[in-house]
């Protein structure tokens, strides 16, 4: 009898733990998805991360971006930050960073102290809190979190990466406490200039295991990233293009380690550009690809990597650094500069290692019918008699 007894008393332990467990997860995201809506209706949370920049040229003629690959802070990276100080990755480009009116970039690792790796999954990315007054110090302004790295720790490290950024202000895109929230937009507005970024991803509706069939979707009451859906995509293109002079589209897309983008991208891609979107910038392959210039837009396929620690190979310690110069009427300029990760330090010096990776760019951006001028001193490739006029018609 008494076995009996504490079995049933350690089913009722185990279910009581059990419950308190999903209560809390609850609350959190109950709270979470609480601030972000008060965020996105608040104008004053809206403009958080861009007040400094405005005061620099309150209504700027031109307006300058720009964008970088993949930024993973965890692993190799972080113990580097550790041993080195948490300036390392970041001392050899913050001050081109914080050059422009708007710095882009694809976060892809989650940054809490708590969760548990997602089980079956190989590889996990979570960084220290710490980094998110570094990444804005450095110039970040918008962080794409849409990619399959944010949820590696499960619901409690995805919204504590999400409060971070939000408490350094720096806007996050491509996830939210539930897929409304995972999917809307976020717009900066410089002067009188509004900038739209939706992002998705591919890898959403992936999981791991049976044991625990986790997936990174974002759900109509669940936290998680916007899922790459062609149909989604242009509904939030089309209603996000009557709101902002210029469309950016955020997409964690392709095939990793690969050069070229696939015929299935291009046609997708091609459709966001007749819907409206202006620009389009891919990360997930590890390894630039080419850009294309298509009806009135742009397509980056793929920026490669930026802060990582893949220093296996020459393809994957290469990326690119998009800039962009924009006015109310489209894009005036766009550059490609090139640039060379070592142990883990992006650094855009001119050397050999870049010129050749600036030829390579150049030849993959040929391949798909787009023809870039390179330039010296500085190194960088652009887009010839460039006069892209906004998409509003799409």
């Amino acid at each position: 009898m008494r076995e009996k007894d504490n079995k049933i008393n350690h089913q009722n332990s185990f279910w009581l733990t059990a419950m308190v467990g999903v209560l809390l997860v609850g609350l959190g995201v109950f709270l979470y998805s609480t601030l972000e809506k008060a965020s996105s209706q608040n104008p004053a949370a809206v403009e958080t991360s861009k007040g400094e920049k405005e005061e620099k040229n309150p209504v700027p003629r031109e307006l300058k971006m720009l964008a970088v690959g993949d930024i993973m802070l965890a692993r190799k990276v972080g113990s580097l930050m550790n041993s080195r100080g948490v300036d390392y990755p970041f001392l050899k480009v913050e001050e081109r960073l914080n050059g422009a009116d708007i710095t882009f970039g694809n976060l892809e690792c989650a940054i809490s102290k708590r969760g548990v790796p997602l089980p079956g999954k190989g590889i996990w990315f979570r960084a220290s809190p710490e980094v998110t007054g570094k990444l804005k110090d450095s110039g970040f302004d918008i962080l794409s979190i849409a990619n399959n790295h944010a949820y590696d720790y499960d619901t409690y490290a995805f919204l504590d990466t999400m409060e971070y950024l939000r408490q350094e202000g720096i806007r996050h895109v491509g996830g939210g406490a539930n897929l409304d929230f995972a999917r809307d937009p976020v717009i900066m507005e410089v002067g009188d200039m509004g900038i739209g970024f939706l992002s998705y991803t591919e890898m959403a509706d992936i999981f791991w295991s049976y044991q625990k069939p986790v997936m990174f979707q974002a759900d109509t009451a669940e936290p998680g990233v916007a899922p790459y859906d062609v149909e989604l995509i242009l509904e939030d293109i089309k209603e996000l293009r009557e709101r902002v002079d210029t469309v950016v589209l955020s997409l964690h897309w392709g095939v990793e380690y690969s050069h070229r983008p696939t015929d299935k991208q291009r046609s997708e891609a091609y459709q966001f550009i007749d819907a409206g979107a202006d620009l389009i910038i891919g990360h997930h392959p590890h390894v630039v690809q080419g850009l294309e210039v298509y009806n009135q837009g742009i397509i980056a396929y793929s920026l490669g990597n930026f802060i990582f620690d893949q220093n296996w190979s020459q393809a994957t310690r290469e990326g690119l650094m998009l800039g962009i110069r924009l006015n109310k009427l489209g894009i005036i300029d766009a550059r490609l500069y090139p640039l060379i990760i070592n142990d883990s330090q992006p650094n855009f010096q001119e050397n050999q290692e870049t010129k050749n990776l600036a030829s390579k760019v150049r030849d993959f951006s040929r391949e798909l019918g787009t023809e870039l001028n390179l330039s010296q001193s500085p190194l960088y490739l652009s887009i010839p008699n460039l006069n892209i006029v906004n998409n509003n018609d799409g």
